[in-house]
């Protein structure tokens, strides 16, 4: 057996898998627990969409994708939304905070209380984990933009992750030999080429920053994922929904002209989070890896 055909048979089994755990799993969420979750993100979309300093990028009702899909989750659901400026001023320092940009916020079923929350990543999660200059202005920018997205919900209501601490960045980083139009078309043609995937919605931070008198390299994030496969892995672990899932794909240009790929390593993810790992999870992460490593072959 060649490299190449254990690394498909493999990819075949994980999908084999997964469509058969999602069959066997697919027990319904009653509409009452998504009351009080449905009513968080509402609060949340109507704070951000009354912004006018900000733009709704995506959102993604997990739970119910994954319903439609095959699976099973608690009820999460993932507002993303934009503030060029704040993106531009924090991709200056390190263009791999592209991973965690847009903002981004979840409604959720907390596992530990069965209490409706919202969980956000806080600022200094993005500037431990891409070593960001200390920059008042910056940080200050940040907290509004969250705070306004969350005013009015409760504090009780709004939970917080037990570190902002992400060991060795929890990062992938792959180099492509080719340029940054083709290193996108090709990553996006794989993307396609999955048959349970979703490409949700792509960002130009390069465009955009451009549009407030900021000059950036090419820099560009595809989200998409998986609804069945991601619900699956989400089963027991709904905050991986503000992170993990969707996935992000950041394709960036350094100063030299190469082009890179960076992504989440979704085990670190849920290692920061303290989530016990399951096998779809790590059946995800291989995928994601493989996949991607293939797209950039010669």
């Amino acid at each position: 057996m060649t490299p190449r055909l254990g690394l498909r048979r493999l990819f075949l089994i994980c999908v084999l898998f997964l469509a058969t755990a999602c069959s066997r799993d697919n027990e319904s969420i009653s509409e009452s627990r998504y009351v009080e979750p449905d009513r968080l993100y509402q609060a949340l979309a109507n704070n951000v969409r009354t912004n006018p300093e900000f733009e709704v990028i995506v959102d993604i009702d997990h739970s119910r994708r994954a319903a439609e899909a095959g699976s099973s989750m608690p009820p999460a659901h993932v507002l993303i939304w934009s503030d060029p400026e704040l993106e531009a001023a924090i991709l200056r320092n390190n263009p791999r905070a592209g991973v965690d940009l847009p903002l981004r916020a979840l409604a959720f079923e907390d596992q530990s209380t069965g209490r409706a929350a919202v969980i956000t990543n806080t600022y200094d999660y993005v500037a431990r984990r891409y070593s960001l200059p200390e920059d008042a202005g910056v940080r200050t920018r940040y907290e509004a933009a969250i705070a306004k997205a969350v005013r009015g919900i409760p504090d009780s209501s709004v939970a917080r992750f037990p570190s902002d601490a992400m060991p060795d960045a929890g990062l992938v980083t792959l180099q492509s030999t080719h340029d940054f139009e083709a290193t996108e078309r090709r990553i996006q043609g794989t993307i396609d080429a999955q048959s349970d995937a979703v490409t949700f919605a792509r960002v130009d931070f390069a465009a955009r920053a451009k549009e407030h008198g900021v000059v950036l390299n090419p820099t560009a994030l595809i989200l998409f994922g998986a609804p069945g496969p991601g619900g699956k892995a989400m089963e027991s672990a709904p905050t991986m929904g503000l992170d993990a899932f969707c996935q992000k794909i950041l394709i960036w240009q350094d100063n030299s002209g190469t082009v890179h790929v960076t992504f989440n390593d979704l085990l670190a993810l849920a290692d920061r989070q303290k989530i016990s790992v399951g096998l779809p999870l790590r059946l995800i992460n291989r995928r994601l890896k493989k996949t991607l490593s293939e797209a950039l072959e010669q």
